[in-house]
């Protein structure tokens, strides 16, 4: 019990995993290998807001409004878009409430702190468990490390909101 005395030890090291878990999140988020797939002699790589091509072509699909009101996006890439970008945003808030919390150990602070970085973690789960279940076709998809990261990156986020809870109220 000696080690957990100065709880400022475990902000501190819940500041480094939230630094981990939101640059996971923001690299897992904004690159286009969520999945690959081969059409003829092209190689597809799709993420939830970039797709790109191996003759080096690609096409930033979040800022093409005209795709949501045509439908060439289905529900669960609006879904999962949706809940992505909520669980990178509520991560970006997670980590600048945790530095302050590490440096002013305020019990509010902290709450507040394990409210945004659970939100952020269990946002984007479901960001990744919808996007899954959306693929149409598993068997022409093969995922692809953008899709592990912003998993890992989540996973992180929900990781630090316990260690919080715990340094909040047990410690």
């Amino acid at each position: 019990m000696s080690l957990f005395k100065n709880n400022c030890l475990i902000a501190c090291l819940a500041y480094l995993l939230t630094i981990i878990g939101f640059l996971a999140l923001t690299a897992g988020f904004f690159t286009p290998f969520w999945n690959v797939s081969t059409q003829t002699s092209v190689t597809k790589y799709s993420g939830l807001i970039l797709t790109c091509y191996s003759n080096f072509t690609c096409s930033f699909d979040i800022g093409q409004i005209t795709k949501y009101s045509s439908g060439d996006f289905s529900g669960f890439q609006i879904g999962a878009m949706t809940l992505g970008i909520a669980g990178w945003v509520l991560g970006l808030v997670a980590l600048i409430i945790i530095m302050v919390y590490s440096c002013f150990p305020i019990t509010v602070t902290g709450v507040l702190a394990f409210i945004f970085a659970l939100l952020s973690g269990v946002s984007g789960a479901a960001c990744v468990i919808i996007y899954g279940s959306g693929i149409p076709n598993l068997t022409q998809v093969s995922v692809s490390w953008s899709l592990g990261l912003f998993t890992g990156g989540s996973a992180l986020m929900i990781a630090v909101g316990i260690l919080l809870i715990i340094n909040v109220c047990v410690l």
